[in-house]
C-alpha cells in the first residue's frame, strides 16, 4: 500500500511540474560552467527537476543498499557469537 501511495504521489508531482511547465514559453539563457544554451523555460524545469529527482533515487539506493549489507554483515557477526555462545553454555552444562 506504502508503494502504490508513493508511486501515485510521484506521478502526482510530475503532473503538477508539467503543467506549471507548460505555461512557461519563454525562452530563457542558461549558463554553466563550459557553454551557455537558450532553452524554453518549460524544458529547463523539466530537465532540472527529471535529473534531481535521478540523483536523489541514485543516493537514495546507494544508502539503501549499504544499510542492508551493514545489517547483513552484523547479522552473521551475531549469528557467530551465538554459536560460541550455545557452544560454550553447552561445555559448561556437560561440565
Amino acid at each position: 500500500m506504502k508503494l502504490v501511495i508513493s508511486i501515485l504521489l510521484i506521478i502526482l508531482i510530475f503532473a503538477i511540474s508539467i503543467t506549471i511547465g507548460s505555461a512557461n514559453n519563454q525562452l530563457v539563457i542558461f549558463n554553466y560552467l563550459i557553454a551557455k544554451i537558450e532553452v524554453r523555460l518549460s524544458v529547463l524545469l523539466a530537465i532540472l527537476f527529471g535529473s534531481g529527482f535521478l540523483v536523489g533515487w541514485l543516493l537514495t539506493g546507494i544508502y539503501f543498499l549499504k544499510s542492508k549489507f551493514q545489517y547483513s554483515s552484523t547479522k552473521r557477526k551475531l549469528n557467530k557469537l551465538q554459536k560460541k555462545y550455545d557452544e560454550k553454555n553447552h561445555q559448561n552444562l556437560t561440565n
